[in-house]
């Protein structure tokens, strides 16, 4: 043990100078799995440098890549754009998956121990250790916030974050000295999160939990879909259970290890709430249209009328409906206000020749 203890701070010293005494491969493994836990921790501004230098070498900025796909940390990539200005391709991920069959596996198995044996102390996102025995901790800012249909609002939460809710939505939060957690009970929200390295942002919706420490992204649970779209940055998803000993609250969720965390990078979505969920591209413009919602906005760009009959009806307390089959597949473009939904139902019967009869609980659109 001494002798192990000796070696990891001689390590950190070679690490903090520049210096490296070996440059065997073993020996470059065991650096690239410090510095992969010294990244979860939060590297100071000497670190950084030291890093960056360490990485300008071809043969250290590989066996990184291989440890980072490894450990399926692919997350890390995003805190190196602050770091190194030409971050590795995330598809590096696949060669070094093929690499890792063959190259250096006694070396790559020794160097997994550390790693392994390190990242015990946290270096996951969702970290087994809180996973199976959270502690009890009491939430330091808590708030419950809501908002009705057609309506939609901004929080400045107490970390720096931003968090928008779009109609019909309800969030429960919880912050504590090391947990961020947003409960979204119904509805939509975007959240531009403020970085804390030490206390990384949980989402939970659905079963699943969503987190993520400096990004931003949108989640939206409706009539049981989970929808994730990612707009900046990194995040996780896995699955987890309220600690019934703690009262079920949300302040120490337990998430349910996973060999393989759902990752999404910026400009990517999923649907979270089918069995198994896949990833999607999604274009600038697609994400600007689907987040115009928080200016209260709507958009519409050739959906048919069954599909934005359903997206209206978000925005009002009245049920929308079809009165006849035969208008499902009309096309549909235009911007509309979420606020006035009377104004966007006449605004679609006026320009596609339908009539609207209003009940007290119930629109429905008809040929004319």
């Amino acid at each position: 043990m001494n002798s192990s203890t000796t070696e990891t701070n001689t390590d950190k010293s070679n690490t903090n100078s520049n210096v490296i005494q070996f440059n065997s491969e073993e020996r470059v493994l065991d650096t690239a799995s410090e510095w992969l836990v010294k990244l979860d921790e939060g590297l100071d501004e000497s670190e950084a440098q030291a890093l960056k230098v360490w990485l300008a070498t071809p043969l250290h900025q590989d066996t990184f890549l291989e440890m980072v796909a490894l450990w399926d940390k692919m997350s890390v990539l995003n805190e190196l754009a602050d770091i190194v200005p030409h971050t590795p391709e995330p598809g590096a991920k696949q060669k070094a998956d093929s690499a890792v069959t063959w190259k250096r596996p006694l070396a790559i198995a020794a160097s997994l121990l550390m790693v392994g044996f390190l990242s015990y102390q946290g270096l996951n996102l969702f970290s087994p250790s809180s996973q199976t025995a959270p502690i009890s901790q009491v939430a330091s800012y808590s708030l419950q916030a809501s908002t009705k249909a057609g309506e939609h609002k901004s929080i400045s939460l107490e970390d720096g974050s931003t968090l928008w809710l779009n109609t019909n939505s309800q969030v429960n939060i919880a912050f504590t000295d090391t947990s961020r957690v947003i409960q979204l009970v119904k509805g939509e929200l975007h959240i531009d999160v403020a970085k804390d390295k030490s206390r990384p942002l949980n989402v939970l919706a659905a079963g699943k939990a969503i987190q993520a420490v400096g990004t931003a992204f949108n989640v939206q649970y409706h009539r049981g879909d989970l929808e994730l779209v990612v707009t900046e940055g990194v995040v996780e998803v896995a699955s987890y259970t309220l600690n019934k000993a703690n009262g079920e609250s949300i302040v120490n969720p337990i998430i349910k290890p996973q060999a393989r965390p759902l990752t999404l990078v910026q400009g990517e979505k999923s649907l979270l709430s089918l069995p198994n969920s896949t990833i999607e591209s999604v274009s600038d413009e697609d994400i600007a249209n689907d987040l115009s919602w928080r200016e209260g906005k709507i958009v519409f760009r050739g959906e048919p009328l069954i599909d934005v009959i359903e997206e209206v009806s978000r925005y009002t307390d009245k049920t929308v409906v079809l009165g006849d089959a035969a208008l499902a597949n009309m096309q549909v473009a235009g911007l509309f206000n979420t606020n006035d939904v009377d104004a966007l139902i006449a605004a679609l019967a006026d320009n596609l020749q339908i009539s609207t009869d209003y009940a007290s609980d119930t629109i429905v659109l008809r040929p004319r």
